[in-house]
């Protein structure tokens, strides 16, 4: 009497979902290890071809850019996830740089706060025009961005203004033992608020709800509005924090000091 060796259908079924399960894994896994990667690819080959690449002076300048790219990125999050995009950022970050200077010129350290509440009005024109005038957040932004870069060329005439505050250039300029600029502090300090309000508070859920089904989060009970009105103020905030680090770390702004912001905070956000 013989017994029959071979597979069910539905073992077969069950081994090639297996094995399609794990090949979905293996390249979940390729995709997030990639850009690791490439990163430490790059670095062994500048420390290779420059000798001074590996340096603390070195380090310290890489982690003062990364800093203000962070921040600014972090902002823009918010209107990504809620299904929209906000191309004023770079503009907001120099329309907010430059006010913080001239402010903190005529009124001292706390005129750095009217910088953030520059950022806070900013976030609101777009959020107000796209949720309830109904203008989609790409022409809106994209509007605005010329607006916002055309009132910093304004206000400052086109000269650069100098920071006059030895406050902040302490607060935010300096660095931690000698080795860790202080923007890097402040820069994490920013990523764990954001984390926060995405991860912990009630906000992040319904903005990603937003983005994610705009009808079923309304059908929900979301206030939509208020939803999507919140990301672009807190990404105008953000933004303004970033202006200010960036003020600082430059010892100055001018009416450029926001433009390459934009592409690299959307790619940062993307990959």
């Amino acid at each position: 009497m013989s017994t029959s060796t071979g597979t069910t259908p539905t073992q077969r079924v069950t081994t090639q979902r297996g094995r399609g399960e794990r090949g979905a894994r293996l390249r979940a896994q390729l995709v997030f290890l990639a850009p690791i990667v490439a990163l430490l690819v790059l670095i062994v080959f500048f420390a290779i071809a420059t000798p001074t690449f590996l340096t603390t002076g070195n380090f310290q300048n890489l982690v003062r850019q990364m800093a203000v790219l962070l921040v600014v990125a972090l902002g823009a999050t918010y209107v990504v996830l809620i299904g929209s995009i906000d191309l004023s950022i770079g503009s907001i970050v120099t329309l907010t740089g430059v006010s913080t200077a001239m402010l903190t010129t005529a009124l001292g350290p706390w005129g750095a706060v009217l910088g953030f509440v520059v950022g806070l009005l900013c976030g609101l024109v777009n959020g107000v025009i796209h949720v309830y005038l109904k203008v989609p957040s790409f022409i809106v932004t994209l509007g605005t961005m010329f607006v916002f870069a055309g009132l910093a060329l304004i206000v400052t005439g086109g000269r650069p203004q100098a920071l006059r505050s030895p406050e902040l250039a302490a607060l935010f300029g300096g660095t931690l033992f000698g080795i860790v600029p202080t923007i890097a502090l402040w820069a994490l300090f920013a990523l764990v608020i954001a984390v926060v309000i995405e991860k912990v508070l009630v906000f992040g859920y319904r903005a990603r709800a937003v983005g994610d089904a705009e009808t079923v989060a309304k059908l929900s009970g979301i206030n939509v509005q208020r939803v999507k009105l919140l990301a672009f103020v807190a990404s105008g905030v953000f933004a303004a924090f970033a202006g200010l680090l960036l003020m600082v770390r430059t010892n100055s702004a001018s009416g450029s000091m926001g433009e390459p912001f934009l592409m690299e905070a959307l790619a940062a956000i993307l990959l």
